[in-house]
This record gives C-alpha cells, sequence and structure tokens, in this order.
C-alpha cells in the first residue's frame, strides 16, 4: 500500500462530513453528502474482496430484532473490510435481557457503552426513533424500521444508479408496489431519488397509496423536485409505464394472509414486471433497468428478468459492501 492512496481515502471520508452523526433517515444527510459518499464508496470499491485496517478495534454492535440477511451480513463484511469488528445480536428479544422485559432504552444505554457506532433493525419505529434519545455520542444507523425507513437499503440502490448513469438528476423511476404503506424502502428511496434530481412516480394501488409525510417532506424541503403519485394501475398499462423509465424500483411487499389473500394476489398480478417489456423497450433502443430489494415473492417480477443486462438487484448487493463501508468510514471520521 502506498501513502498517497489513504491519503485520498482520508480526503474523501472529510470530504463527506459526517464524523460521529447518526443514520437515521435517508434525509440524514445533504445532497452534497450524499454525493460525497458515493464518491467515496467508489474508492472503497478497491477493498470489496480486502481487507483494509482504517479502523482497527472499532466495534460495531448489529441489534436485530427482526430477521435479516443482506442488511447484516453487508454491515458485518463492511466493517470486517474496515479493519474492524462486529458483535451482533441477531435474536435480541429471545436472547438478550430484553426477554427479561428489559426496556430497549436501557438496553441501547448499555450497549453504547461498548460500541462506537450501533446498528438497530426494529420492528416499531416509533420505539426506534425514541431511542436515538439513549445513544449518547455512540452514532447509530437506521437498518429498516418499522414501515417508516430502511435508508441504508436505499443508499445502496442510490449508489447503484449512480454507478451505472454517473448521475441520478434526470433519471426517470418508478416506485412501484401493491402496498406503498409498508414498503419502507420504498419511502426512503422515493425521497432519495427526488432530492437527487430524478423523476419520480410512486405507483401503487391508492388504498394503500405511500404515506402523505413521505411526498410533503420532499415539497417542503426541496420545492424544485419531481414527484408524483399514480394510482390503480392493471398488468397492460402498468407494464405501459414502466416502458418509458430508466428504472422501475420494486420494494417488496408482504403477502396477506386470510380472507384478503386473493384480493392481495390479484393487486399484485396488476404490478407485474413483464420481461417481454423491458425485452421491447430494449429493442428499440431504451433500457429500463429493474431493481427489488430482495427478499421477493411469486407474482412481482418474471425472474427470467435476471438473466438479462436489465436486472439491478444482484448489482446492488455487490455494491452494497463498498457503500456501507462508506457510510461506517464517514462515521467513524
Amino acid at each position: 500500500m502506498t501513502a498517497l492512496p489513504m491519503q485520498s481515502i482520508k480526503a474523501a471520508i472529510n470530504e463527506v462530513g459526517f464524523a460521529g452523526q447518526s443514520f437515521i433517515s435517508i434525509n440524514s444527510m445533504t445532497n452534497e453528502q450524499l454525493i460525497s459518499l458515493f464518491e467515496l464508496g467508489k474508492k472503497l470499491e478497491l477493498m470489496n474482496r480486502d481487507r483494509w485496517d482504517l479502523y482497527p478495534g472499532a466495534i460495531t454492535t448489529l441489534l436485530f430484532f427482526q430477521p435479516s440477511t443482506r442488511t447484516r451480513m453487508s454491515f458485518e463484511t463492511a466493517m470486517n473490510r474496515l479493519g474492524g469488528n462486529v458483535i451482533v445480536e441477531n435474536s435480541p428479544a429471545t436472547t438478550s435481557s430484553i426477554a427479561k422485559e428489559e426496556s430497549l432504552s436501557d438496553m441501547l444505554r448499555c450497549v453504547a457503552q461498548y460500541s462506537n457506532i450501533m446498528v438497530l433493525r426494529h420492528p416499531d419505529s416509533d420505539a426506534a426513533r425514541d431511542a436515538v434519545n439513549y445513544v449518547g455520542d455512540t452514532p447509530l444507523i437506521n437498518g429498516g424500521w418499522g414501515h417508516w425507513e430502511h435508508p441504508t437499503q436505499a443508499l445502496l440502490d442510490l449508489y447503484t444508479l449512480y454507478r451505472k448513469f454517473g448521475r441520478i438528476e434526470g433519471l426517470k423511476v418508478v416506485v412501484a408496489s401493491t402496498d406503498m404503506i409498508e414498503a419502507r424502502t420504498g419511502h426512503s428511496m422515493a425521497q432519495g431519488l427526488a432530492r437527487l434530481g430524478a423523476e419520480v412516480t410512486i405507483a401503487s394501488p391508492k388504498a394503500r397509496r405511500v404515506p402523505s409525510e413521505v411526498i410533503e417532506n420532499i415539497k417542503k424541503n426541496y420545492p424544485s423536485a419531481k414527484i408524483e403519485e399514480a394510482f390503480d394501475f392493471n398488468r397492460k398499462s402498468f407494464n405501459e409505464l414502466i416502458s418509458t423509465q430508466d428504472e422501475v424500483y420494486l420494494p417488496g411487499c408482504s403477502a396477506v394472509a386470510g380472507e384478503n389473500a386473493e384480493t392481495f394476489k390479484k393487486s399484485m398480478d396488476d404490478y407485474f414486471v413483464e420481461h417481454e417489456t423491458l425485452d421491447a423497450a430494449r429493442e428499440k433502443g431504451h433500457m429500463v433497468y429493474v431493481t427489488h430489494t430482495l427478499p421477493r415473492r411469486a407474482g412481482e417480477m418474471d425472474l427470467a428478468i435476471d438473466d438479462t443486462p436489465n436486472q439491478l438487484a444482484f448489482e446492488s448487493i455487490l455494491h452494497s459492501v463498498s457503500i456501507r463501508m462508506a457510510l461506517l468510514a464517514s462515521i467513524l471520521g
């Protein structure tokens, strides 16, 4: 390792200007900080398959009250690549003192004393948002809170678009789900896209439209942002819409059980991404990329898309380590 690359990395970390801060929402960073973070991520891609001891002795603690594969493992990988250490509490509801009725606030007050950074995934967004009051000077990262936001998932998907196009500004993106109320990644992604200059359409049934605060946050803080909602598609009209876009973003949805299951499945079918739609657009010289945040459920998209140039879901997974390394490094400073 030469001195110059390390100096370059340190300069890029300082450029983000986020040392010691918590990353709670996609709105926790300014537009300038997000772009600087993406540029830092590009530099750190060199470390995706190697270890570089930038932060020996630093500890990231993962507290995951909900199941996770990609978020948990990519944060673990990212911290290890940076030369730090990871403590994982993977089922705290049953294996920590939470099972003995300890409060979340007391747990966080304690764990903050062991950690340089904490990553929390929690099903109750109100409790998680309140948790910021109990971590003291230890930065906290939102690893997915209730139905509110999942900002680091949006980060890696925004970063993937940035690497693909060299920009976010001017891209046309549909964020689509049968249930935009509970699509926390969609909430983060729509805001990030619109803030950075993309033309965003949020597509869903009107009865399950995105929470009003998502649109209100954008229009209040970024009046010139281009974001709109479109409702109640059928499969034909939905595929006509996405055929003109640069990306269709699928934040996923939880299949409903019981007496409403069939109605929900029918609604999912209305937002199904067809392989043929993408092929036809590509033949006309227009590429429509598809990102699914995973895990997927049957009936959301044609899985044959995985073997075409259109898929970005697994490319996003590749980029998840470098952008989460960038986030951790920016916070550690």
